[in-house]
């Protein structure tokens, strides 16, 4: 049979119809094509996110809001990808590691004193791990592969190091594992077609 072919749906609408990702770009198409042409845009990429229902809605909830702020500021910009950006070198062990995992080790050994707190040891006035054993489980749970929400804890840069955040402790805070990587994921992928230091604006879609 003839008849009219069907247009794909735009990619945004596929984002939208799905419900499947948290973040997609507005102005896509312009990017796209700027792409195809090697045409200059001079506006800004027009960042959406929006809340999955796989997510921990809090934690995303903090971190849509601040980075709808960081773009109002205009600090948000596209940073040039690096798989190094977040290693520091541990004097320790002589080696590379990232600057999360440090992070994250330090709040395990301030927690259990070292690591010398456990269920067994302590009194009631020193042994915090006891209190502490949810967030110690979950920042250890945190290192392997994490599957759903609430099975680990990140440390997570506020400013997104790929949207040229700073890689320093004052620019970490725990998040939900599985919400971290996969926002961190999505945005990474609605990205992909803007060229690097393309101001980024954040709308965040409450829903």
């Amino acid at each position: 049979m003839g008849g009219k072919k069907r247009d794909a749906p735009a990619r945004q609408a596929q984002a939208e119809g799905a419900k499947l990702v948290s973040a997609f770009l507005e102005n896509d198409k312009v990017f796209r094509t700027a792409k195809t042409t090697g045409a200059k845009v001079e506006e800004p990429a027009v960042l959406r996110l929006r809340y999955r229902s796989d997510f921990d809605k809090r934690d995303f909830d903090r971190k849509a809001k601040d980075l709808v702020r960081l773009g109002e500021d205009e600090q948000l910009f596209k940073a040039k990808s690096d798989r190094d950006s977040n290693k520091v070198y541990d004097r320790t062990t002589r080696t590379s590691r990232t600057r999360t995992n440090v992070f994250r080790e330090r709040l395990i050994r301030r927690l259990t004193k070292n690591e010398k707190l456990t269920q067994q040891h302590g009194s009631r006035e020193t042994n915090k791990y006891l209190a502490n054993k949810s967030l110690v489980d979950r920042l250890y749970d945190g290192q392997g592969t994490i599957t759903a929400r609430g099975q680990g804890l990140d440390p997570d840069h506020i400013h997104e190091l790929q949207l040229k955040g700073k890689d320093e402790y004052a620019n970490l805070r725990l998040m939900d594992s599985w919400t971290n990587r996969q926002i961190g994921s999505d945005i990474s992928v609605a990205l992909r077609d803007v060229p690097e230091g393309t101001r980024i604006i954040v709308k965040w879609i409450d829903e």
